[in-house]
């Protein structure tokens, strides 16, 4: 079965089978090979030039050809869930690449041709066993969105600070002892979410990050949040539960645009005076604290719009 899109201008034309692509070859762009139970890459693939997008997830595919370049068009190259060992170094000629997602496989490492994808915008690397990440990542200046999640990343390289245009990054599940401090250089960061690591503390300047509107550093070592934190003005969730935190900076009440605060599991032994500030607050998290029943009433009654959980 083959799809066609309806614009003329632009075409998308998809194609199910290996071997019907084969007899589209001019016209087909997207070729979509999921859930076939296919163990090796299929060279004839590499015939389809004018493939700009090639999906193969959900196989069992252990390896990819170093000579994939020859998809010369493709621009988005799904192949989570897999069984993918290492990158070939050809990879990094693939010029147009938009989307790399890699996720669920079984990847250690990451060859440094990976800094050539100068178009790369999203890079999925989730779930696998990835150690540490080429100091050429920090070329890929295109990059919006970069997931780590649930590696064995003990660290990230200086050069991230490089990625001028990142607007998600998610290391969640690794093994980050610190954020390093060139991060606050990524002046366009959204959503920062580094949950269930290592780490004691975040960037003291932390608050230069204008744009920030998350922030997810749970289940972490944190036992204080630097000030700088309260000139996030864009900050929309502050995600702190599961660390050893006993107060917050005076100026948290600054944070205006602050709709969720979730402090749940901490050290805390009394509401933290400046939250009563934060009249934007929908939902406040305080429980597995040692914060009395009258605190809580205390808080309730200046912020009767926030829902707070105390139990």
């Amino acid at each position: 079965m083959m799809d066609g899109a309806n614009n003329p201008e632009k075409s998308i034309v998809t194609c199910y089978s290996v071997e019907e692509a084969l007899q589209n070859k001019e016209t087909v762009t997207k070729l979509d090979l999921h859930f076939k139970d296919l163990e090796e890459f299929p060279r004839e693939i590499l015939e389809l030039e004018n493939l700009t997008e090639l999906v193969l997830w959900n196989n069992r595919l252990t390896s990819i050809p170093d000579d994939i370049y020859r998809l010369k068009n493709l621009e988005k190259l799904e192949l989570s869930g897999n069984k993918i060992k290492e990158l070939p170094a050809g990879i990094g000629q693939m010029e147009n690449l938009k989307v790399l997602v890699l996720s669920w496989n079984q990847l250690t490492t990451l060859p440094a041709a990976i800094g050539n994808l100068q178009n790369l915008q999203r890079l999925g690397l989730n779930n696998n066993q990835i150690e540490n990440l080429p100091s050429e990542i920090g070329k890929l200046i295109n990059l919006k969105e970069l997931v780590l999640s649930e590696n064995n990343i003990s660290s990230l390289p200086q050069e991230i600070g490089n990625l001028d245009n990142l607007v998600k990054l998610r290391a969640h599940g690794n093994n980050l002892s610190e954020i390093p401090q060139e991060i606050t250089k990524l002046e366009n960061l959204e959503k920062l979410e580094v949950n269930q690591n290592n780490i004691s503390a975040l960037p003291e300047n932390i608050g230069v990050m204008k744009k920030l509107q998350k922030i997810r550093v749970c289940s972490n070592l944190l036992t204080e949040i630097p000030g700088s934190i309260t000139e996030l003005e864009n900050l929309e969730k502050l995600l702190l539960f599961e660390n050893d935190l006993k107060s917050l900076p005076a100026g948290i009440g600054k944070l205006a645009k602050l709709t969720e605060l979730d402090l749940s599991s901490n050290e805390f032994t009394a509401v933290p005076e400046e939250i009563a500030e934060l009249k934007g607050l929908k939902e406040l998290r305080l429980n597995k604290n040692h914060i009395d029943k009258q605190s809580i009433e205390g808080l309730s009654s200046v912020l009767p719009n926030t829902k707070i959980k105390w139990q």
